[in-house]
């Protein structure tokens, strides 16, 4: 079956086909190997993408980034390992006490 783009090019029969003008040995250039056309090309690798788009960020804009990271770390660090200076309020149950299901009201 041949491609729908196909186009059929009439040539004379007895016609010989014309040899290719020889190249001066000054200007031999090296033969560029086409790619195999059966292969998918290579995806790029999420680190390098992400080492592309960090590039692209202005320094500012990579400075605010990392500060705002440092300080939702050192919130998530300080939340984690500091106790409440105080105490639990008298109204309240301490939350050790406390159950996860809700409570019918006895009033």
């Amino acid at each position: 079956m041949r491609h729908p783009l196909h186009v059929a090019l009439s040539v004379p029969v007895g016609a010989p086909a014309p040899a290719p003008a020889p190249a001066p040995a000054s200007a031999v250039v090296p033969a560029v190997v086409p790619a195999a056309r059966h292969r998918k090309p290579r995806r790029p690798s999420p680190v390098r993408t992400a080492l592309v788009a960090l590039a692209l960020v202005p320094p500012a804009g990579r400075l605010a980034a990392g500060l705002g990271a440092a300080g939702v770390l050192a919130a998530t660090v300080l939340t984690a390992v500091v106790d409440p200076a105080a105490p639990v309020a008298p109204d309240r149950v301490p939350a050790g006490q406390s159950s996860t299901f809700a409570q019918v009201s006895g009033n």
